[in-house]
């Protein structure tokens, strides 16, 4: 704040009386700013309440409020590209020993399409893409003329792109901190709100260093100390990528994460919060091997001359910004030129898919079954042994969820599910009150959640 102070007018020291002023005068001054004082005190008063305010309203200002320091912590893990049945190639006795602690589910179901962005944001609002929005990793807005892409950085951090409300959002909008690691959606203000501490995604970071920097948030303060933490790790989705998901360094990759989550599960219990710590394992979805000599090209069919397409190896989307004769002349002859590939309009989109009824869906969706990709002559899918994107029931889409905590009954195992659901699970061990525009519910762990003040005792502790 700027204080412009005018003086007064006083008599020099070379007048006659500057000696009867300067006295006068002194204690003029000394009063004025005494009055000063009195009020920039004030004014920063009003500053600091207006900012603690502001903090309230957009987020916890860092600092849990005193009604939250007894609630539960969770700690949510995803790994990129974990298929269900890895966990059966190899052994891997620390996941072993999180499942013999808590729950295991079948698998998890993708959202559609099974790609990294749109599936982590479904966990993290509870909400199918035709809901949050987010419908890809990258993706077109008519409405804006804009691009989202995932290594558009302006894009990934501007919050106008994800609708909904993620749990982090909610939890420091009660005035409860919150941190993340890598999180799609972390990165941006939605709605104003980001988590207290969060991460420029970096792939360069080693997972060790990851981990060792959740367990210093969980050795915070209390007042500080975040009560809900996300991270993500990008194996074994690379190696899956690279090499294919029935390769030796596919089952080698699980292995290595297994490691990943015993130096996270032996942190977590050396900390003096262990008992009433949610320990949450997910993958966005699975892998298919694939076969580069398998690729469907558009342009061997159709004309691709002023239509907006979009590949994302198992399938391409097309827009045609009005033009419905075209449109409907190349769906027919994608149907009839592509055998094997199905072919959608808008609104033959299959219901289950959740995904059409967005703005930002498109005119048409070609989809191709494992092991075959989409492609064009000029720009294929690029290379790559193993896939994701594929249709959501495909078995090779299948992650997997496990999880352990005072309230989840140890050694259980539940039916596969929808991962939306896992976004009323953290509320509610939370114990915040879910956003009733959300898709998910608590239905798939009914049989496994203890109800709150009736914990369990942690199996093996």
């Amino acid at each position: 704040m700027r204080v412009d102070v005018v003086g007064w007018n006083g008599g020099g020291m070379d007048s006659p009386m500057g000696g009867v002023r300067r006295g006068t005068a002194g204690r003029r001054w000394r009063a004025g700013a005494r009055a000063w004082c009195v009020a920039l005190a004030a004014v920063a008063a009003l500053l600091v309440a207006e900012a603690d305010a502001r903090a309230q309203v957009a987020g916890s200002g860092g600092w849990n409020r005193p009604e939250h320091v007894d609630r539960p912590y969770i700690v949510l893990l995803s790994f990129d590209g974990m298929r269900a049945d890895y966990l059966d190639r190899a052994p891997t006795p620390n996941f072993d020993r999180l499942i013999a602690r808590g729950v295991r589910a079948d698998w998890l179901n993708p959202v559609f399409p099974s790609k990294t962005f749109p599936n982590h944001y479904s966990m993290a609002t509870g909400m199918y893409v035709d809901n949050h929005g987010l419908i890809d990793n990258s993706f077109y807005d008519r409405e804006w003329d804009a691009w989202y892409r995932i290594n558009d950085r302006a894009a990934v951090e501007d919050g106008r792109w994800y609708g909904g409300e993620p749990f982090w959002v909610t939890a420091e909008k009660a005035g409860i901190v919150t941190a993340a690691f890598y999180w799609i959606g972390t990165e941006a203000p939605v709605g104003g709100v980001r988590p207290t501490h969060f991460r420029m995604f970096d792939a360069s970071v080693p997972n060790e260093a990851r981990i060792d920097q959740v367990l210093e948030w969980l050795s915070l303060p209390e007042r500080l100390r975040p009560h809900v933490v996300v991270m993500y790790m990008s194996d074994p989705d690379d190696v899956g990528h690279r090499y294919g998901p029935d390769s030796p360094e596919a089952t080698e990759a699980v292995q290595r994460v297994d490691a990943l989550v015993g130096r996270l599960l032996d942190g977590i219990e050396s900390l003096p919060i262990a008992d009433r710590t949610y320990f949450i394992v997910v993958s966005d979805h699975g892998m298919a091997p694939v076969d580069q000599s398998r690729i469907r090209f558009l342009d061997d069919v159709i004309d691709l001359t002023g239509i907006r397409v979009r590949f994302g190896g198992p399938y391409a989307v097309l827009d045609f910004d009005g033009d419905e004769a075209r449109l409907e002349a190349t769906y027919r002859a994608l149907r009839d030129g592509l055998p094997g590939v199905r072919v959608f309009r808008r609104e033959e989109i299959p219901e289950r898919f959740r995904y059409r009824s967005h703005p930002r869906s498109s005119d048409l969706l070609v989809l191709a079954e494992p092991p075959e990709l989409i492609g064009t002559r000029a720009r294929g899918p690029g290379w790559t042994r193993g896939e994701h994107g594929f249709d959501p029931e495909h078995p090779a889409m299948r992650g997997v969820f496990m999880a352990m905590g005072p309230r989840l009954k140890p050694g259980s195992r539940i039916p596969a599910f929808d991962n939306v659901h896992v976004y009323a699970l953290v509320m509610e061990l939370l114990g915040l009150p879910p956003n009733p525009k959300a898709d998910a519910r608590l239905d798939p762990f009914a049989g496994v959640l203890v109800p709150a003040g009736a914990a369990e005792p942690a199996a093996g502790r």
